[in-house]
């Protein structure tokens, strides 16, 4: 399959910049958070700035199979060829995964169009995600032929996220709702500096005790009044936060925090 070609294979699945839909994902809002709340739900961590595009798997005449990843219409970026090691089996219909490029790396998240049958909008995340485990059992990776890795994604639960350190600098974190036709909602975690001038303004001050029976950067919250437990753990969200913590010399301390709502805890943003 030549690259001009895979744009119209998307375009005739309704995807891509000819297509009714570029992606699968929006950025999130806070009228989310109460929807959110209802759904059930996987997430990923995936580098800030990049977004996805898609790879065509396209070989009407059997030929040796060439993918083609096409990038979001807002990259600076030309599609290019994979030649993949596929079972004959997997080539006979259209197949096409939502991707992104990572370090030169192609990340395949989800599963839109598999042998000809549309999936994103008729089953769930979970459903689509088994079906790309029958891709990954006809595929030899092989990174010499491709030219580049090729990889799955990664996906946590829910709890495991609220477990999470933090974040990189560089990364967000996109829910990803289990149902099927649903949009993933990309979190961009506000930087340092806005953490610091909502610090002054509403920050609460709780005494902080590491938990190291449970984990790095797991604190437990008490009130420095009453000396009552907060029922959650404290959340840690950024690297910066995590460093000075960790070099803080004694296990028990005060902290400015501010209530994150998409997570519902209380977050460190810095010692008070």
């Amino acid at each position: 399959m030549r690259e001009p070609e895979a744009t119209t294979v998307l375009a005739r699945w309704g995807w891509g910049a000819q297509g009714k839909s570029l992606g699968i994902s929006r950025m999130f809002q806070d009228a989310d958070i109460a929807l959110l709340k209802s759904i059930k739900a996987v997430a990923a961590v995936r580098p800030r700035g990049i977004l996805s595009g898609f790879l065509v798997v396209h070989s009407p005449q059997h030929r040796r199979c060439t993918a083609v990843f096409v990038p979001p219409v807002t990259a600076k970026q030309q599609p290019f060829s994979i030649r993949l090691r596929l079972a004959e089996s997997l080539q006979k219909e259209t197949t096409i995964f939502s991707a992104y490029v990572e370090n030169g790396d192609v990340i395949l998240e989800d599963v839109l169009v598999w042998q000809g049958k549309p999936l994103f909008a008729t089953v769930g995340f979970a459903e689509r995600w088994r079906t790309m485990g029958d891709f990954v059992a006809g595929w030899q990776p092989d990174d010499a032929l491709q030219g580049c890795s090729v990889r799955l994604a990664e996906y946590l639960t829910l709890q495991q996220v609220t477990e999470l350190a933090a974040l990189e600098e560089r990364q967000v974190l996109e829910i990803v709702p289990l149902a099927a036709n649903s949009k993933r909602y990309v979190w961009v975690p506000s930087n340092d500096e806005a953490n610091a001038a909502g610090a002054a303004q509403k920050a609460t001050v709780w005494i902080a005790k590491r938990e190291t029976l449970i984990g790095p950067d797991i604190f437990s919250l008490w009130s420095p009044a009453t000396g009552e437990k907060q029922p959650a753990l404290a959340l840690v969200r950024t690297l910066a936060v995590s460093k000075v913590l960790r070099q803080h010399p004694v296990d028990e301390f005060k902290v400015n925090t501010a209530w994150n709502k998409m997570f519902e805890r209380w977050e460190i943003l810095d010692i008070a």
